[in-house]
């Protein structure tokens, strides 16, 4: 069974408030504030690599700090360079 599977199948955790707040600091602080895929510092926001919809959890292995270009390309949209 894959690593990915296998964290589906688990039940998810869930965050919020200053848990989620100190986690996210710690996914921003790992990043360096940049992006963790191309290293650009534009537009960066936190992305779970097995989305929550898909049982993903807040987790520091399953999140990971992106530009909205990189972000887009994850959820399969064509962000326009520059927006």
């Amino acid at each position: 069974m894959s690593e990915a599977m296998s964290l589906q199948k688990r039940k998810a955790l869930r965050l919020k408030g200053k848990p989620l707040e100190k986690l996210l600091n710690q996914v921003y602080e790992r990043a360096n504030g940049i992006c963790e895929k191309c290293r650009k510092r534009a537009g960066v926001e936190f992305h779970h690599i097995i989305f929550r919809s898909q049982g993903g959890s807040d987790t520091m292995e399953n999140l990971i700090f992106l530009c909205k270009k990189c972000h887009g390309k994850e959820h399969h949209l064509n962000i326009i360079e520059g927006e």
